[in-house]
Formats: structure tokens, sequence, C-alpha cells
């Protein structure tokens, strides 16, 4: 299996109250050429100021007349991708934050060499993680290894890559916060090939996480536990 070039790849981009910073989209289509930034649901004031950004780096813009939460966003994206040419070969997934570093997406292109699902590990690199988001985290990923007989480093983060059956085969779900750990569960299940990347954890950014403490760790452990 070949590691997937940059022009092979869409740059999937969510985002809810707010628009990207324009920095972070300008670091992304430089890196991937194909830039999609899907609107879930946001007021008409950032909705418009997002257009005026993506016409600026070239990117796409899909919005989403209300939100359906980040899963349903991730889905809405990756079905948008499917033109006339059919699924792109891999779909990078990036939160729009600012928590995910551009500068790691080298990286995730040549782990995609020996997997189909590639994921960010932010505790095998710098920064800190809030301890509620730590806590929460390091339980459902121990849940889920012992689920998926497999070691599994970091449960929740947002960037990976998909490609093969991870992209095509594995549906990923539509909900909230959850969703990304039970597609991640499911393909672990079905012996797709998992690779994890040490990134940052970026948890100073400018940009609002949509992350609810409560509601979203417990949908997330239940995720894990049960799929």
């Amino acid at each position: 299996m070949q590691p997937l070039g940059p022009g092979a790849v869409v740059a999937l981009v969510t985002c809810h109250r707010e628009p990207p910073a324009a920095g972070l989209l300008a670091e992304l289509s430089a890196r991937l050429p194909q830039l999609l930034v899907v609107n879930d649901g946001m007021a008409a004031r950032p909705a418009a100021a997002l257009d005026a950004l993506a016409d600026a780096c070239a990117a796409r813009v899909l919005h989403l007349p209300r939100r359906g939460g980040k899963g349903s966003a991730i889905v809405a994206g990756i079905r948008a991708t499917r033109g006339e040419q059919g699924t792109p070969a891999g779909i990078m997934v990036i939160d729009g934050d600012g928590q995910h570093p551009p500068h790691a997406i080298p990286a995730f292109l040549a782990a995609s060499g020996q997997a189909e699902l590639v994921v960010g590990n932010r505790f095998a690199g710098e920064g800190s993680m809030p301890p509620v988001r730590r806590l929460a985290n390091r339980t459902a990923s121990g849940v889920l290894s012992l689920a998926a007989r497999a070691r599994v480093p970091d449960s929740q983060c947002g960037m990976r890559l998909l490609r093969g059956r991870a992209l095509e085969e594995i549906a990923f779900p539509a909900g909230g916060m959850e969703a990304e750990t039970l597609h991640l569960r499911r393909c672990l299940l079905a012996g797709v090939p998992v690779a994890w990347v040490p990134i940052p954890a970026l948890y100073d950014s400018d940009g609002e996480s949509s992350f609810r403490k409560v509601r979203d760790s417990v949908a997330v452990m239940r995720a894990a536990i049960a799929g």
C-alpha cells in the first residue's frame, strides 16, 4: 500500500460556532489543495464570514441548515466529496477550532502507507490536556482497548486520515462527539489497520471547542463500551 500524496486527499474541516481562523485555512490549503469546510449550523453572520475566508484560499464550503453534531457534519462532508470522479482516495478530518496542527499532515500521509485509519495521539506529543478531558479520554481509551483487544492510546482525537475500508466500508456514524470513538471501534473490530501519529495537545488555541464536558464524555464512554 502506497502512502497517499497531498493531491489525493481532501481536507475536511468542521466548525459550528465560528469560522476557522484565516491562518489555519491558509496553511491547510497550502498542504492539501482540496479543502472542504462544513458549517454545522452556525449563525448567518459568522457563516458569511466563513464564505469570505474560504474564497481567499479557494476552499469549498458546505452550509448545513441546522446543527447535527460533529459526526453528522463529517458524514455530510464525506458525501459532498463524492462527485463525478467518485470518492477521493483519502479524507483528512480536522477540527476548525485550531487544536489540530497542520504541520503534522505529512506524518499522517506517511502513515497511510501502512494503515487505512490514521489517528492523532495527543498523549505522545507536547502540550497538556485539561484534567476533565484527560480523565475521560484515558478511561474511554482503556475501555476501548479492552473491547477491541488492541492498544488505543487516544480514542477521541479528531485529527484523523481515512482511506480504504475506513472510508469506503466502515460507514462514519452520524451524531455528536462520540461518532469518532464509535467509528474507531468499528474499524478495530473489523480488522482495519490503524496507526497513531504523535501530535501536540493545543488547548490554548484561540478557537472555542464545542465539546460539552459531561454530556459528550458520557456519550463517548457509551460508544467505547457498547458501540
